[in-house]
């Protein structure tokens, strides 16, 4: 037996040697096929989702708004969800006035199952079946981002995080009984360059996009190609004016600048329906994470603390 696992170690060891061998290869060829693309235009088409129905949570202000917009304006019809149901009626007015397409307000709280499952049959009731999904409802921040209450690290697990597995299990289905879609999630660089006294946020966004690389593994296996799963990773955006500020007063747009809620709706729609898997935003910061992935990990954490040490040490002041 002790041969056995010798010779097991050994064929692993194997391997990773013969991929550490050939990765500068398979880096400068994808690195060259993504110049090849951008200079010759080779990037697939969006596709059309007219008169399609989506669903996009959090969609009563902020990016869940901006995203609803646009694809209203692509010819979608919008199921605009939020806990606050003024700030969903208000995102429906917004869609009316701009596109010829059918909106709904809903309120419903993603991190309940039932109140999904009801959600479900009353948009299918009003609009159709749903064969878009954007998962973006999320909570930024805790009160005390240091020192948070229980309650607030469990209700920012359970709608940044459990309630992706709820909308999954209520929606996909019928995505699946018709062969296509489009199911997308708004994660966060966070979830890639973890934020200090920002550890739930930072653990739920990675989990949702850990989520997302093994839903589209299992599609794959399901041949289930036409079901186009999506995750994006947006820095700090204009869309909060909170996080603004807070970003204004530790000076993380010296970093890089805050985007707009509205361009990063319209790069991360345009994104989803070219098929791409992964949106980074910044472009930049794609890679910035692959660079920064070949390090060891303890030089990772010291590259991470002497860039912007400073900042998480404000942000900890101001949020204590």
């Amino acid at each position: 037996m002790s041969m056995a696992k010798t010779l097991v170690k050994l064929q692993a060891l194997a391997g990773v040697a013969i991929l550490a061998a050939f990765s500068p290869l398979l880096v400068a060829a994808a690195l060259l096929w993504k110049l090849f693309g951008k200079l010759f235009c080779l990037s697939s088409s969006p596709k059309s989702i007219v008169g399609e129905v989506a669903v996009v949570t959090g969609a009563g202000h902020g990016l869940g708004r901006a995203i609803a917009l646009e694809l209203a304006d692509k010819g979608c019809h919008v199921a605009v969800v939020d806990i606050n149901m003024t700030g969903a009626e208000s995102t429906v007015k917004q869609i009316q006035e701009k596109a010829k397409v059918r909106a709904k307000a809903y309120k419903a709280d993603v991190s309940n199952y039932l109140e999904l499952v009801q959600l479900n049959r009353d948009v299918v009731t009003d609009l159709g079946p749903v064969t878009v999904l954007i998962n973006n409802a999320g909570i930024l921040l805790h009160r005390n981002s240091v020192d948070p209450e229980p309650a607030e690290v469990q209700q920012m697990i359970n709608v940044n995080l459990a309630a992706h597995f709820w909308t999954r299990m209520v929606f996909l289905p019928t995505m699946k009984a018709m062969r296509r879609g489009y199911l997308l999630t708004i994660s966060s660089l966070a979830g890639l360059f973890p934020l200090p006294y920002n550890t739930t946020y930072t653990a739920t966004k990675a989990g949702t996009t850990a989520h997302m690389r093994a839903l589209r593994m299992e599609l794959a296996l399901e041949q289930l190609k036409d079901i186009h799963v999506c995750t994006a990773m947006p820095t700090f955006l204009e869309a909060n004016e909170e996080v603004t500020h807070l970003s204004n007063e530790i000076k993380i747009s010296n970093l890089y600048p805050l985007i707009s809620a509205k361009e990063a709706a319209h790069r991360i729609v345009d994104g989803m329906l070219r098929g791409e898997r992964e949106i980074m935003l910044p472009g930049l910061a794609a890679l910035l994470y692959r660079l920064m992935s070949l390090l060891p990990v303890s030089w990772q954490d010291r590259a991470m603390v002497l860039a912007s040490g400073s900042r998480f040490k404000q942000f900890c002041a101001l949020r204590n």
